[in-house]
């Protein structure tokens, strides 16, 4: 992964020397999706929680080929345990990606990079049918890789619709009981809709 990485930051500092057209243009994409999210966690498996999420994506183009791409996004996730109790955890979610354009009217685009998500709520719905609050029990930030691949469809020269995939996998450990014998970390996939406008 981190080879990966180094490879694409080197790739995109190569092509900030021939960066021309596009140069500057800024672009804001509303979008809403759906996400299916667990937890990663050494000696134990959770099962997939599906989930709605939504926000908005700005660019910045430093050629037509490479952009910055940050945005905020509302994002659930969490997780669902072997008790049936489900986690419903949910963020706000800012991207700090690096975006490649490509294809011949460089429609599809490949973004990478960390992500921050400030928690907003934390509950669990026990499978006895209540409720509990566990927020104090969740790290209040967590930090991932965002990996993403999309297309967008052009409509007019100042908008188009874009598809696109998101993951996000988180790096650190969320769980502040300090009561589980391993580290839990988000693992969410997310696929979403959105319109692009050009400003």
């Amino acid at each position: 992964m981190k080879k990966l990485l180094l490879a694409a930051f080197t790739a995109f500092g190569l092509s900030l020397t021939n960066a021309q057209s596009n140069s500057g243009e800024f672009t804001l994409a509303p979008q809403i999706g759906v996400n299916f999210s667990t937890y990663t966690a050494s000696d134990v498996s959770y099962d997939a929680r599906t989930s709605f999420s939504g926000g908005v994506i700005g660019e910045y183009y430093l050629s037509d080929r490479w952009s910055l791409r940050s945005g905020l996004l509302y994002d659930s996730m969490g997780a669902k345990d072997s008790y049936d109790n489900v986690d419903k955890l949910n963020y706000l979610t800012i991207p700090l990606n690096a975006n490649w354009h490509f294809g011949s009217n460089r429609n599809w685009y490949l973004n990478f990079g960390p992500a921050i998500a400030i928690i907003l709520s934390a509950k669990s719905d026990l499978s006895g049918g209540s409720t509990i609050d566990v927020k104090d029990y969740i790290s209040a930030t967590d930090i991932g890789i965002a990996l993403g691949i999309g297309y967008k469809f052009d409509i007019n020269d100042s908008f188009q619709l874009c598809i696109d995939y998101q993951g996000y996998g988180g790096i650190i450990n969320i769980d502040n009981s300090n009561n589980l014998p391993y580290d839990i970390r988000n693992s969410r996939s997310s696929f979403n809709i959105g319109g692009v406008f050009k400003l």
